[in-house]
């Protein structure tokens, strides 16, 4: 299993490939808060952590303690390094890692905190306490839905066949297309 270091460490290595130095804010505060987000997606997904250190609800949100401390000497400054390496992580933890940087890497730190402070795992936990796993599982699983029209047939045959059965489920009364709009 990898360690939220692995974890850090390969979200500074995206962060570093998505903008130049000078657009680059990836803070402790920031990173803490995308690996938060990275465990509370791949225990949704898998049903197991992604790294096995715990994560607190402090006063700005989510942090897991070893990494803060290992980030504490850099203040606010952006994180460019971390020792660590990414190599124990799978291909599939690693599109997760990215999957999360580019939906929430998008906004800085303190939006980040906010966001975190509206969401249950965070809220309902005890000020520096734990943020329990199962809590974030089950937080994060319904964060998961995939509408089916956001999802169309690659071909137009596809597309054609797909609507013939839904017809037919409608003819036989099991189905209603009424109920989908």
């Amino acid at each position: 299993m990898s360690s939220v270091f692995d974890v850090a460490h390969y979200i500074i290595q995206i962060g570093k490939k998505d903008v130049d130095d000078e657009e680059y804010d990836l803070t402790p505060m920031k990173l803490q808060k995308l690996v938060y987000y990275c465990q509370g997606f791949h225990l949704a997904l898998y049903d197991k952590p992604l790294f096995p250190e715990s994560i607190e609800a402090w006063k700005h949100g989510p942090v897991c303690p070893p990494l803060y401390h290992a980030l504490k000497p850099l203040g606010a400054k952006p994180v460019f390094e971390i020792d660590a390496k990414d190599d124990s992580l799978t291909e599939a933890e690693k599109q997760l890692i990215a999957d999360v940087y580019w939906k929430y890497g998008q906004f800085a730190a303190w939006k980040l905190s906010d966001m975190t402070h509206k969401e249950t795992p965070w809220a309902t936990a005890q000020t520096n306490g734990a943020i329990s796993r199962e809590s974030m599982n089950t937080f994060f699983d319904e964060r998961f839905f995939v509408d089916p029209k956001d999802i169309p047939p690659l071909i137009p045959e596809e597309r054609v066949e797909i609507g013939k059965a839904f017809e037919e489920l409608e003819v036989s009364g099991e189905f209603s297309l009424l109920e989908l709009r």
